[in-house]
């Protein structure tokens, strides 16, 4: 009789956000047995960035014999082949040899890619979009990415960087003169530029939402919000033909009733029926726990081809 031993070896993924970065670490079958959270806000330079990454997984390599390896995902542009950060747009930080800079530093294989894109690997194997070949992931943070699944399989790109669609473009004549380092979309829609705009406000994120329900000036900038976030799932919907959308990210899986009430009917007036009807909703199952599951999930994949 022969039996999966999800013990042979533990893996550590981490996800690095805006505001926080977590690690975990996890047995092969994606049960977590510790797990660290610091604040990310304060990173302004290459070397901050690498001191916490390597204070988040500190306790957690204790088991390095054991340890297969380490699965990261940033927010940003990532050339997965190579494990290389073109540019990280919350903390300003371009050209980072991410890969072969923290192999060296721990000793470990390790593994990169977009944050967006691991979330939607966590979600395809223990999340929402588990049993689905065709999906696509929106994750709402302090950014605005994508996640794709095509057969069953992630599909990132020729280097892999597909999904940037905080990107895209929903307005040309007002977005001419974009002058945020995060992309146009994000712009509208985004952690980011929520922030921005509450500066004067004294508001959070959280209460900004909140007060949407009877501020009418709140209201009306996150109608305008997701009317701009629902073109760009529209573009992407026509595009792909995907079975399901998967809405997650910090905002997105806490905020999910509010955005959809005003997504969806955008959505419905946009896409055709014929492909709209076959496209299912669905919050994202595994909170803020996606992206660290998925990285897990890619140093299995990577190591043990999958």
């Amino acid at each position: 009789m022969l039996s999966f031993n999800c013990e042979y070896r533990y893996v550590i993924g981490v996800d690095v956000g805006g505001t926080k970065i977590k690690a975990i670490l996890a047995d092969l079958d994606g049960n977590i047995l510790q797990q660290k959270n610091l604040p990310s806000k304060d990173i302004r330079s290459k070397k901050d960035f690498y001191v916490l990454l390597r204070e988040s997984i500190g306790s957690l390599i204790d088991r390095r014999d054991r340890i297969l390896g380490i699965g990261i995902g940033v927010p940003g542009t990532v050339d997965s082949e190579s494990g290389f950060v073109r540019y990280m747009p919350a903390f300003d930080l371009k050209d980072l040899d991410l890969k072969r800079d923290f192999e060296r530093l721990v000793r470990l294989p390790v593994f990169v890619g977009n944050d967006v894109t691991l979330n939607a690997l966590g979600e395809l194997w223990k999340g929402v979009a588990n049993g689905y070949k065709n999906f696509l992931m929106v994750s709402l943070g302090t950014g605005t990415g994508a996640g794709i699944v095509i057969n069953g399989e992630l599909y990132e790109g020729s280097r892999g960087m597909a999904g940037e669609m905080g990107y895209t473009v929903t307005d040309w004549s007002r977005e001419k003169m974009h002058d945020l380092s995060f992309g146009r979309l994000e712009r509208w829609f985004s952690g980011y530029s929520f922030e921005r705009f509450l500066r004067s406000f004294n508001k959070t994120v959280k209460e900004f939402f909140d007060l949407s329900d009877t501020n009418e000036e709140f209201s009306r900038v996150l109608d305008e919000a997701c009317e701009h976030l629902a073109l760009a799932i529209c573009n992407a919907i026509c595009l792909l033909d995907p079975e399901l959308v998967v809405i997650g990210g910090g905002i997105g899986y806490n905020q999910y009733e509010r955005i959809t009430k005003r997504l969806l009917p955008v959505v419905e007036r946009v896409v055709p029926n014929e492909i709209l009807e076959h496209v299912e909703f669905k919050k994202a199952a595994l909170a803020d726990l996606g992206v660290c599951l998925g990285a897990v999930y890619l140093v299995q994949k990577k190591i043990f081809v999958i």
